[in-house]
């Protein structure tokens, strides 16, 4: 039996619509879409990403977990707080490694200071 197309796009569509409408986190600030995290609700304010961000940073207090799309692994904590910004760059620096990803993406700059842990 052939489908016709456009319907695994259509089921695909509905499922999205139904969890999201079903399972909404009405007071978020940044919805959470199924397999595609907050990234579409980020990039619906692209024009103005900045403004977005600076939003997002002051109704969390300054410190925002982002959760990515899950099969890429993009989860990012954001923090403008400045007890954590010490805490993170100088009282406790030995306890962030950038680590090898970080290194293999940033291997052109050589082992200089961007690269040095």
């Amino acid at each position: 039996m052939v489908l016709p197309f456009g319907f695994f796009e259509l089921i695909l569509a509905a499922t999205c619509y139904i969890s999201f409408s079903l399972f909404r986190q009405r007071h978020a600030i940044l919805y959470e879409w199924p397999l595609l995290g907050m990234l579409p609700s980020l990039a619906r304010g692209v024009g103005r990403i900045h403004e977005r961000c600076e939003e997002i940073l002051r109704q969390t207090g300054g410190t925002f977990l982002f959760k990515g799309p899950w099969f890429i692994h993009m989860d990012m904590l954001a923090t403008v707080d400045p007890s954590d910004v010490h805490h993170i760059m100088s009282s406790h620096f030995l306890n962030f490694p950038k680590g090898n990803e970080f290194r293999e993406i940033f291997e052109v700059l050589g082992d200089g200071i961007f690269n040095s842990d």
